[in-house]
């Protein structure tokens, strides 16, 4: 039990004496005020009415959520989410039409409380379910009167993971869009991070702020309120975080095709 007291007593003291080390080399508060995160005014995503988006944050090598989406002019819609270990498809061909959805589950946990959701919605209507081992699959039909289309709003999550950052102006290209750069510095959130290795560039239109494309890594380092912070959270953990956000919007009516999975959900 001394044995024991004492090397649980010795790995204190050794944080201890590591603390007043790097209180000694590194300050005790930032080099400079903790940087606003990027202001809601400056990024923003697009009210209009037909276009295409995609995205993807990866996280320390690992694609963490991904999603590609369509909406058309005259109401129609597709849209593709991968979050681990689901992958949601939706699809509506016009506005107020049914909604047709495909969703791949890892788990037999997850798949019962999935499969909970969509038969207690009286609007829903499981059409199909295919298990293989720990994979199960539903295919669904939802009554799409009232649906809003849901790819804005995912499209949004990634315009404003952005926001983790703060921007500098780098330069404005002939089509009237400003390129802007993620700056390496100290942040407030729920907690203070600091931010380091940050590079990439943010495309966005001039006039109004709308993301047209995205291409940036940082590493995130939480929590960092001070040099001294940020020196032992390095060294103790797994601390900094690398991520790297992706992401392309374009403005125009494309066509909208029918996935080949929906005529299983038509006509089962």
């Amino acid at each position: 039990m001394e044995t024991r007291t004492a090397g649980v007593l010795t790995g204190i003291l050794s944080v201890v004496c590591l603390g007043l080390i790097f209180s000694a080399v590194y300050p005790l508060t930032t080099s400079e005020p903790h940087a606003a995160s990027a202001p809601g005014e400056r990024f923003t995503g697009s009210d209009t009415d037909a276009y295409s988006a995609s995205g993807r944050l990866v996280v320390d090598g690992q694609v963490r959520l991904a999603f590609e989406g369509v909406v058309t002019s005259d109401g129609g819609w597709y849209q593709k989410v991968v979050d681990d270990d689901i992958v949601s498809e939706a699809y509506q061909p016009t506005a107020n039409g049914t909604v047709y959805h495909r969703l791949s589950v890892e788990g037999s946990n997850e798949a019962e409380r999935r499969r909970e959701l969509i038969t207690e919605d009286e609007d829903r209507k499981l059409v199909r379910e295919k298990r293989n081992g720990e994979h199960v699959r539903f295919l669904e039909k939802e009554n799409g009167t009232g649906v809003t289309q849901p790819v804005s709003g995912t499209a949004s999550v990634f315009v404003n993971s952005l926001f983790l950052a703060g921007y500098e102006a780098k330069g404005r290209d002939p089509s009237a869009v400003t390129v802007y750069e993620p700056r390496p510095g100290w942040y407030d959130g729920r907690e203070t991070y600091r931010i380091t290795r940050a590079s990439g560039t943010v495309r966005a239109d001039t006039d109004t702020h709308v993301v047209k494309s995205a291409n940036v890594t940082w590493d995130v380092t939480a929590p960092a309120g001070t040099y001294a912070e940020y020196a032992l959270v390095t060294l103790l953990t797994d601390e900094p975080t690398t991520y790297r956000i992706t992401f392309e919007f374009e403005a125009t009516d494309s066509d909208l095709e029918r996935p080949t999975w929906v005529v299983e959900t038509e006509w089962a």
